[in-house]
């Protein structure tokens, strides 16, 4: 079996892995999470009324809590995450984004890896960088948190291909606020570009994308202002939970040039479904700590001879 993490810039593949076609035509299935941001139950907890009252303006259901300082919350649910994983047995785990909540915490960090260390080998667990993961500030990446992430989770973009299908593991903290990094939209860009071309070319049957942030959530050319359902959370710019319009359109444009079928995403830690024509753009509910009325819970994804379903399951009992 060759390494389970491509290069950034190349396409690695995962060999002898669950390639079969299934009984029911599906060609893959893998399992998507999403923030299991070990700390965040610690964050919310302890909290004033007026403090949930803000977060609750801006309709993210943070409730009140007995302080804490312990991730047994984050560790219960991530660890059942991986737990049903190894029941259904798929071709791979992918989290998207926000592993932990404060940027840097070695701790945190020791505590996510522990858990995702229980999978086989023979399912590979793949890391997307969300913005909690790669910026230190938790908005702009810098080059330093970026370094900080690569020590911790490997390349913050890559690809890799399974059979008939390549993926695609995008940085979109780089995409939302790249003002720090600017040689680091550049370069994946490039990246994005030749890779959707090589998969193309090379006839992939399907090309499905992984990222923190939403491209959009309503629509793909909606303007860089917060949606009457989305408000940012207090204290950060409107546009907080997508990608900015003038780095999402052009991103868009190669999506569309080369057939990307589907994008998962995280952040909003809810889940919300939309398209662009015949791109699925999704966003899944968080492992940790939900902001919306989705339970925690975790996405079941599969390839078929027709396209792209998936399920969301909860992880709450």
């Amino acid at each position: 079996m060759k390494p389970l993490l491509a290069r950034a810039g190349t396409a690695g593949d995962i060999e002898g892995v669950k390639s079969e076609k299934m009984a029911d035509g599906t060609t893959l299935r893998f399992v998507q999470l999403a923030d299991p941001q070990f700390g965040q139950f610690a964050r919310f907890s302890g909290i004033s009324d007026e403090e949930i009252e803000r977060f609750q303006r801006h309709k993210l259901n943070v409730k009140k809590a007995s302080k804490i300082t312990h991730f047994k919350n984050e560790e219960v649910r991530f660890s059942r995450a991986i737990a049903h994983a190894i029941e259904l047995d798929p071709a791979f785990v992918v989290v998207c984004g926000d592993m932990i909540n404060t940027p840097g915490a070695a701790n945190e960090v020791a505590a996510v890896k522990r858990i995702a260390a229980g999978l086989p080998e023979a399912i590979p667990i793949f890391w997307t960088p969300g913005n909690h993961d790669v910026c230190g500030d938790t908005v702009r990446p810098s080059d330093e948190s970026i370094a900080a992430y690569r020590a911790d989770f490997g390349d913050d973009y890559h690809s890799f291909d399974h059979g008939d299908s390549t993926f695609v593991v995008l940085n979109s903290c780089v995409l939302q606020r790249p003002e720090n990094v600017p040689g680091e939209l550049d370069r994946q860009m490039t990246f994005v570009e030749s890779t959707l071309r090589s998969a193309r070319s090379r006839g992939a049957k399907h090309i499905i994308v992984f990222m923190h942030h939403p491209l959009f959530l309503d629509h793909p050319e909606e303007p860089d202002e917060d949606l009457p359902f989305a408000p940012s959370p207090p204290n950060q710019e409107p546009g907080y939970w997508t990608v900015p319009r003038v780095r999402r359109m052009p991103l868009l444009e190669l999506f569309r040039q080369y057939g990307v079928e589907a994008v998962f995403a995280g952040h909003w830690h809810r889940n919300h479904y939309t398209s662009d024509g015949a791109m699925l753009m999704i966003s899944t509910g968080a492992v940790g700590y939900p902001l919306g009325d989705d339970p925690s819970g975790y996405r079941v994804v599969e390839l078929t001879d027709g396209g792209v379903r998936h399920t969301y399951h909860t992880l709450e009992t």
